[in-house]
């Protein structure tokens, strides 16, 4: 009986002497973690001018992994984790948190240069979301559930591994600005035309070759990058799209390294008004033979 009680009380007492470590522990790893939250805290700047916000840029050694204590900075409006220098590249981020959904206040997230595969379905509660960089990462898609991302204005996919256009970008309807460039792409959405507020669209070198008659709708486009695809021929209603700037701006990614027969390159370089008089006048032959 003493043995048994002995064996109780020391049982008692080591779960004492535990939960009174597990509690200094704890203690500890808070107050760590507030001084390194203030340690990141000191690094936020007020950059009015460029960002209009409140930003913290972190990357090589000091982003990966990514230190959570960031999560806790509510007031973040811009987080920057791109990497920019060439020493930094050994140091990629590989995995977004869906603790990133904390910092609730985001207008702006750059994730540029690094090893993304995946992105959380967290992101898509940024309700304040205006901004989403992914460049230069390992994209094949995006989650369904960034149609809940009805403020974002500007995405950027350049240069990541899709070879299917992401239905969900169809769904995004306030988006101005687009950048699809250097992917895999061989068919684009006719719901593309939803984005009726779309301004500048980059599918720069990619491999699609038609641009659906839909497209057309598209008629707030300034800047249109079709340059090194595979476009053959350009609908009847291309002339529509009245303030693309091709002839302002004649860049090579435009459209040059296009195998195009109708209307031939040489008239798409002239700009939208050389393709509207083009198309314009193929109308009226078939017409005029009807």
């Amino acid at each position: 009986m003493q043995q048994t009680d002995l064996t109780r009380r020391r049982g008692t007492i080591n779960l004492t002497v535990l939960m009174a470590v597990l509690k200094f522990k704890a203690l500890g790893f808070r107050a760590r973690a507030r001084r390194a939250k203030t340690k990141y805290r000191k690094q936020i700047e007020s950059d009015e001018r460029r960002w209009g916000g409140r930003r913290l840029k972190l990357s090589g050694r000091a982003a990966v992994p990514i230190p959570g204590e960031i999560f806790g900075l509510f007031e973040l409006e811009i987080l920057d984790l791109s990497t920019e220098r060439t020493s930094g590249l050994d140091f990629r981020i590989e995995r977004i948190p869906r603790e990133i959904c904390c910092l609730y206040r985001l207008r702006i997230l750059n994730l540029d240069v690094n090893n993304l595969t995946s992105l959380p379905n967290a992101i898509c509660e940024l309700k304040y979301l205006e901004c989403l960089t992914v460049s230069c990462n390992k994209l094949q898609t995006l989650p369904l559930s960034y149609k809940k991302l009805t403020r974002l204005e500007s995405l950027h996919l350049a240069s990541n591994h899709f070879q299917a256009f992401p239905l969900v970008i169809c769904q995004m309807k306030s988006l101005k600005f687009l950048d699809l460039s250097c992917n895999q792409i061989t068919i684009l959405p006719p719901t593309l035309s939803k984005l009726k507020y779309l301004r500048t669209l980059m599918l720069y070198n990619n491999k699609i070759n038609e641009w659906p008659d839909e497209l057309c709708d598209l008629i707030e486009l300034h800047t249109l990058w079709l340059g090194k695809n595979e476009l053959k021929r350009l609908p009847i209603h291309f002339g529509q799209l009245k303030y693309l700037d091709w002839s302002n701006y004649p860049l090579s990614s435009n459209i040059d390294d296009n195998p195009l027969m109708s209307p031939p390159l040489n008239v798409c370089q002239l700009g939208i008004q050389a393709i509207r008089d083009y198309l314009g006048s193929g109308l009226t032959k078939r017409s005029s033979l009807i």
